[in-house]
């Protein structure tokens, strides 16, 4: 087991498609050496009954950061999904200015529909066209910018190999992707490294190596670990292996958020 283990994507049964309590998840970190955690439970801006539950998640969390003291750090997170084409739904959650973290994610490229709902077997779905939308909104989420982190670049794969087993080439949005990390190192923003793609189906990190090692080049050194867990059983799985590539790309920190702000820890 690595040390300085913080996983900063984290679902609850405040998310519609979560299963464990907030208090089954601390319970997890403290019999498996999580040192900290955020809870990013969803916020979907086209999806009104997948956030209304959301502020009463934050006015749990400070009880469990009080109880849980000393031993395990809990931040208050958000998973922020297509905020880019409703930036005044999103602006609503952002002015409370009482979160430590946001992760900006693209789920739906039409409002309610969820890419893990496509049938990608269906002959009339071109999986070149959802890419193109997909890798198209991940920019403009990035210019949108009022995010910490993009989370899952690549998230599409998940379902279209990862359940479907149809083969994924990224090539022909090599460019968009390359501009899309340009501009989260220069406006600061940092890169979800998610190991979600381990237990389902992929085999790899969301994003790929090649992602990862491009916006390492373009001189982005801000990168979370999130394990995405939908259940307590999933904190912090494949950690291991996530810190074992990034120091093999050559990165010697990995960060968490507090107040907004990213907090570095060493990769040992």
């Amino acid at each position: 087991m690595k040390l300085n283990v913080f996983d900063s994507h984290v679902h609850t049964n405040y998310s519609h498609d979560a299963h464990s309590t907030l208090e089954e998840v601390c319970a997890f970190a403290r019999d498996h050496g999580v040192m900290g955690l955020a809870f990013t439970d969803h916020y979907e801006c086209d999806i009104p009954d997948q956030r209304r539950g959301f502020p009463q998640v934050l006015e749990e969390i400070p009880r469990l950061q009080e109880q849980h003291k000393g031993w395990l750090r809990i931040t208050k997170g958000v998973e922020l999904g297509q905020p880019q084409l409703f930036p005044e739904v999103a602006e609503e959650l952002l002015v409370r200015g009482d979160l430590d973290f946001v992760l900006g994610s693209i789920h739906s490229l039409s409002p309610g529909e969820d890419i893990c709902d496509i049938n990608f077997n269906d002959p009339s779905v071109q999986v070149s066209a959802v890419l193109e939308q997909y890798f198209r909104a991940c920019y403009d989420l990035a210019l949108w910018g009022r995010f910490d982190v993009m989370a899952h670049l690549g998230y599409p794969e998940r379902y279209i190999w990862g359940k479907y087993r149809i083969p994924v080439d990224f090539t022909p949005y090599e460019d968009i992707i390359h501009e899309t990390l340009k501009t989260l190192v220069e406006t600061g923003k940092g890169l979800e490294v998610n190991t979600s793609g381990y237990r389902q189906g992929l085999g790899k990190t969301i994003p790929v190596l090649w992602i990862i090692r491009d916006y390492y080049q373009l001189g982005g050194r801000v990168v979370t670990l999130g394990s995405d867990a939908h259940q307590a059983a999933d904190l912090a799985a494949d950690f291991d292996v996530a810190m074992d590539i990034l120091t093999g790309v050559g990165f010697r920190y990995f960060a968490f958020y507090r107040q907004r702000q990213p907090v570095m820890l060493k990769l040992i």
